[in-house]
């Protein structure tokens, strides 16, 4: 193997579940509706979907505002907000703070490497806001050098003005460099890995990307010569939780945010995100040569 100078990771079902996440948090916010509104879930749940396949995003933080569910209240926002976005957002955020978890050893991974010398860069797909709220809240913000993600999402005309005087403040923010990309620097486009190799003056053959995506990230790593590490431990997503994910999400969004589970298979495969460090010592076998237990294997 070349000599590594930096590894590019993807963030969802790479460092943390986000399915096992997101699925109870918008089924909590979804329950806060019903509850608040008398409305049928079916209504707020195609009422919602709406707003997150226009922005393209489960995790637009206004979709209860731009739905039509506001529509007949439009004239009084702040008691909307109070009565009705509050309570949803609070739930949404306890179900966040019980399930949002990084995987084990994600943090201490991510801190070896920094300490060996090389550059950690965050690749994800997801909007500016989401991602650096979610390093935040996973307490990983500081453990890279950069984060490069889609652009953020501006604040919507109908607003808590605490969530507009926190923005102005950047209370959001985090400590780690941001890169908002364009939008169609999505994966597969290997743009967005283009532009960090670029930035750190670095050839693809001194790059690992880490992903659980074989269609998307593996496509990346593949178009931009680094080394693709295939994080298959990210693709375990149980029928149950897909089901659900299903009934709150936009078809599309959920093929951006869960790899299909036939999308085939990748060469190198790890089963757990430690074992980056393995791939980093040069622990990748060729057919016929058996890895070490608990270390990086081949994917048959």
């Amino acid at each position: 193997m070349p000599s590594i100078r930096a590894v590019v990771t993807d963030l969802d079902n790479t460092l943390y579940p986000w399915v096992d996440y997101i699925v109870p948090a918008l089924e909590a916010m979804i329950d806060s509706l019903a509850a608040t509104t008398g409305l049928p879930r079916i209504r707020i749940v195609q009422s919602l979907k709406a707003v997150y396949a226009q922005y393209e995003s489960n995790e637009y933080p206004f979709a209860i505002q731009l739905s039509d569910i506001f529509r007949p209240y439009e004239a009084d926002f702040d008691s909307f907000n109070a009565l009705v976005v509050d309570p949803a957002r609070l739930a949404f955020r306890a179900a966040r703070d019980r399930y949002l978890k990084p995987y084990p050893g994600v943090r201490e991974t991510l801190d070896q490497l920094r300490g060996r010398g090389l550059k950690v860069v965050a690749l994800t797909d997801a909007p500016r806001n989401a991602a650096e709220l979610r390093l935040k809240h996973l307490k990983l913000d500081g453990h890279f050098d950069a984060l490069y993600t889609l652009p953020f999402f501006p604040l919507p005309e109908n607003v808590a003005p605490e969530i507009r005087r926190k923005e102005e403040e950047g209370h959001y923010r985090g400590k780690t460099p941001v890169v908002e990309l364009p939008r169609d620097a999505e994966k597969p486009n290997p743009a967005g890995l283009r532009r960090i190799l670029s930035d750190l003056g670095l050839r693809g053959r001194e790059v690992i990307y880490v992903g659980d995506n074989v269609k998307k990230d593996m496509a990346v790593a593949q178009a931009c010569g680094a080394v693709g590490v295939w994080a298959e431990y990210g693709t375990y997503v149980s029928k149950e939780y897909r089901d659900r994910l299903a009934v709150i999400s936009a078809r599309k969004i959920t093929q951006r945010h869960v790899a299909d589970e036939a999308q085939g298979r990748w060469p190198l495969a790890i089963s757990s995100f430690v074992q980056v460090l393995d791939v980093l010592e040069g622990a990748r076998w060729g057919p016929g040569r058996r890895a070490p237990a608990g270390r990086a294997r081949r994917a048959r």
